[in-house]
């Protein structure tokens, strides 16, 4: 019996060795690089001619529950009146773009943006700048929509702890039928230490932040990492930089379907893969269905229970955490017992992963 559970994991093994990921994040950056190494020489351009106080990757990276950049990687710690840097993406004019990574203040003074997008036609006309500003012992995230100057940044009424990891989420909307009009709204969602980050929440920290004397971006095609002024900015540790166009692909570098319940039972590849430590897994159900999804060895020894209860219709994400488990190819397994199939029974899809440290 185990002779034969070896040879069905390995067969499958041969067959899905050949796995395309399909990651659709528009710009993915886990600084992965050593600690030290300059953010230069690793796809991040010099915005203006500020040379002072260059950024470096840092160690060690940041962490937060169930976000797909936590511990990946290293981080960058940014002060203030130095170096800023800018990465580009594909650029995007339509729909929604969303700019999230994790973020821990050590120290905050009167307010400077560290973070901001860019359009194609002026990577230096920044929009969606996140502030960060003291308050009480504490601090506060604000937003400006691009270099408005009556009213300043609109802060949110949250009070963050310094030296605690939060995720930050911006999502800037094109509404308007044409570009440059002035009514495209900016949204900023704040997510303390096991807050629930799988659906995108009914209440922003910052919500439709609108400046009708601005007009919109034309598009959006980079992110500015900025170093502000000395007596304004922020001292920070900023890692697991995502932009994407829709809250799933954040989470899982996958398009979400249109269809909120699915036509057909699937399980998808993992993202991102390789994986090091965790991944997410997402999988569909037509019906309702006690589910169940398992990771082996290659040797068909049982690591991880994902899954093991009752699912709604729909499309599902999990996330598996590999810490504890060496490098090497692992098997995954969904297995939904009220599903019907054209041949009855139980419906079983499985896929291959790789951990790679």
């Amino acid at each position: 019996m185990k002779n034969s559970t070896r040879v069905s994991f390995l067969s499958i093994l041969s067959i899905a060795l050949a796995v395309s990921v399909q990651a659709q994040l528009l710009l993915t950056e886990d600084f992965a690089g050593a600690a030290g190494t300059a953010l230069t020489s690793a796809s991040w351009v010099l915005s203006g001619t500020n040379n002072t106080n260059p950024l470096t990757i840092g160690s060690p990276g940041l962490t937060f529950s169930g976000y797909p950049g936590s511990g990946v990687g290293n981080a960058l710690p940014m002060t203030n009146n130095g170096q800023d840097l800018y990465r580009s993406f594909t650029a995007t004019n339509s729909g929604s773009v969303y700019l999230s990574f994790m973020v821990n203040v050590s120290a905050a003074l009167t307010g400077d943006y560290f973070i901001a997008l860019s359009p194609s036609s002026s990577q230096t006309n920044y929009y969606a700048r996140l502030h960060v500003k003291s308050s009480g012992s504490g601090y506060s995230f604000g937003m400006n929509k691009s270099n408005e100057v009556t009213g300043g940044a609109k802060y949110g009424t949250t009070v963050c702890n310094l030296n605690a990891t939060y995720l930050v989420v911006i999502k800037y909307s094109f509404t308007g039928p044409a570009a440059d009009t002035l009514n495209d709204p900016i949204n900023v969602y704040v997510f303390g230490s096991g807050a629930n980050i799988a659906a995108e929440p009914a209440t922003p920290e910052i919500s439709g932040y609108v400046v009708n004397t601005r007009t919109d971006a034309a598009d959006l095609s980079s992110v500015t990492l900025r170093q502000g002024s000395s007596t304004a900015a922020p001292t920070i540790v900023i890692d697991g930089i995502r932009v994407s166009k829709s809250w799933n692909t954040m989470l899982t570098g996958v398009e979400s379907t249109k269809s909120s319940i699915p036509a057909t039972f699937s399980l998808s590849q993992n993202y991102p893969n390789p994986f090091n430590p965790s991944t997410a897994i997402r999988f569909q159900l037509p019906t309702a269905s006690f589910a169940t999804l398992k990771v082996f060895d290659v040797l068909g020894r049982e690591v991880a229970t994902l899954v093991n209860e009752m699912r709604l219709a729909g499309s599902h994400v999990v996330r598996w955490d590999g810490l504890s488990s060496p490098s090497g190819v692992y098997v995954y397994r969904l297995t939904a017992g009220e599903v019907s199939t054209q041949s009855g029974g139980r419906s079983v899809e499985t896929r291959t992963m790789i951990l790679l440290r």
